[in-house]
């Protein structure tokens, strides 16, 4: 098996986070859900964090940005 790259868990990252849109775990429990080595995994974050696409909050929970709202 090969060892994944930044751009393979990134893209693993955003399936969950999409797939699962109001998901909001710590970057360790990202890692465990995403089978993922703890610096791989920190790596995504970081760039998944810096485009945009995801943000930590005061807590230090990793959220999807500009989620939708389920319909009321």
């Amino acid at each position: 098996m090969e060892p994944i790259t930044t751009e393979g868990a990134r893209a693993r990252i955003q399936i969950e986070y999409i797939e699962m849109p109001d998901l909001k775990l710590t970057p360790a429990q990202v890692g465990r859900l995403c089978n993922l080595p703890k610096d791989v995994c920190e790596a995504a974050i970081a760039s998944l964090v810096e485009s945009g696409f995801l943000s930590t909050s005061s807590t230090g929970s990793i959220l999807r940005v500009g989620r939708p709202r389920p319909p009321a």
